[in-house]
């Protein structure tokens, strides 16, 4: 099938890199399976203006209420014959399998041919992944939770080979200071770059610790070195928390992909709060790793009554710990599904010549009283994402 010609324009925003351990793992495997401007849809909610924040309530407010947009209404008709392959950063863990399948139930329900590559949380089964993609001939490749700049050369021969390349969660080079490889980023919300979103995670989670603080929060924050990303978390949640005069971070724990691969994460989290005496309250930037001897560190402290414990990028089983009162108070809520449906849009559009759209995609905190969604059941921020996706592509 000939490849249309790619968008180049330039790209505001995408998500939802979930970063866990990359622990020396085998090649890859793979799974195979064949088979505008946004307008608000007219089945959703309308979408949530930028947070502001003020005051212990207004804060609260605000990380309830998030940022949610709504997924695209103008027409758009998938090309036929076209051969997907979807890399997952690991089929292991839920944060990377996940979106996976769900971009997978996207593609084929537009009639694409769909392979997922499984890329074993480790650069060279991602890299391995893009390779195996383009010497199979496929048309788009969408990296799930994938920095560009972590597998460049792979990306640089699928580009050459004219392969769409598509953000499926992650940056383009472009971000780290390289050039642009990819046909788009995922478009996530209207009028923020790739680096705003990360930020409104990380404020979002400090409105939510400065309301049930009531102003007085002092937090231990852990910081993921080992991403483009990681930074700008932490950067959005300490500009955020500042705004709260008698709140601040009292311990910052560094940690990369290595302290969680070798398990000295969890001991090296139960020392840093051991030392704060202080603390009451915890920010952990990366949910993918809470579930790994996080939340369990918190209940052995002994301290969890007096902690208010939240955590950005979340995703199922924090949900769980939430509801089970194991160790984490609240989550910055995404619909991950919806996400990856929006990469799957993104490519559709890519392939027929049209520039990509703002997929509205968004984030809302989520605690045990307020969005928790039904124990089994996705977060979806109260949006029929698939039912306004398949109106758009005339399904």
């Amino acid at each position: 099938m000939p490849k249309a010609t790619r968008w180049r324009g330039s790209v505001a925003v995408a998500f939802l890199a979930l970063a866990l351990a990359a622990s020396g793992c085998s090649s890859p495997s793979e799974v195979s399976s064949d088979t505008e401007e946004s307008d608000s849809a007219a089945s959703t909610p309308a979408a949530s203006e930028s947070p502001v924040s003020g005051g212990s309530g207004a804060a609260l407010e605000t990380a309830y209420t998030g940022q949610m947009g709504t997924p695209p209404t103008a027409a758009t008709s998938p090309e036929s014959g076209v051969d997907l392959w979807v890399v997952s950063c690991g089929e292991q863990v839920p944060g990377c399998s996940i979106p996976s399948a769900a971009a997978k139930e996207a593609g084929e329900a537009v009639g694409w041919k769909v392979n997922v590559c499984d890329g074993q949380l480790n650069p060279n089964g991602w890299g391995t992944c893009v390779r195996q993609a383009v010497s199979a001939g496929a048309d788009v490749v969408i990296p799930i939770g994938i920095d560009c700049a972590a597998v460049q050369q792979p990306f640089e021969e699928a580009k050459a080979a004219d392969v769409t390349v598509i953000g499926g969660g992650g940056v383009d080079c472009d971000a780290s200071g390289g050039q642009k490889l990819w046909a788009s980023e995922r478009l996530q919300l209207d009028g923020l770059s790739a680096q705003e979103t990360y930020e409104l995670q990380g404020q979002l989670a400090a409105d939510w610790l400065i309301g049930q603080t009531d102003g007085k929060a002092q937090v231990v924050q852990l910081a993921f070195t080992d991403s483009v990303w990681g930074p700008w978390l932490n950067s959005g949640f300490e500009k955020e928390l500042a705004t709260c005069a008698d709140c601040s971070v009292i311990s910052t724990l560094e940690y990369s992909n290595q302290d969680v691969g070798s398990g000295q994460l969890p001991q090296k989290f139960a020392t840093a709060l051991l030392q704060a005496q202080d603390a009451n309250a915890v920010f952990f930037p990366v949910g993918g790793v809470v579930n790994l001897g996080l939340a369990q560190a918190v209940v052995a402290s002994g301290a969890a009554s007096k902690l208010q414990v939240i955590t950005a990028l979340g995703g199922g089983p924090n949900f769980d710990l939430v509801r089970s009162n194991g160790g984490l108070n609240a989550v910055v809520g995404y619909p991950v599904e919806w996400g990856s449906w929006g990469s799957v849009d993104t490519a559709i559009r890519v392939l027929n010549g049209e520039e990509p759209v703002v997929q509205g995609d968004g984030y809302q905190v989520v605690d045990a009283e307020h969005g928790m969604p039904e124990e089994g059941q996705p977060f979806t921020g109260g949006v029929d994402y698939q039912a306004a996706y398949k109106v758009a592509w005339g399904l």
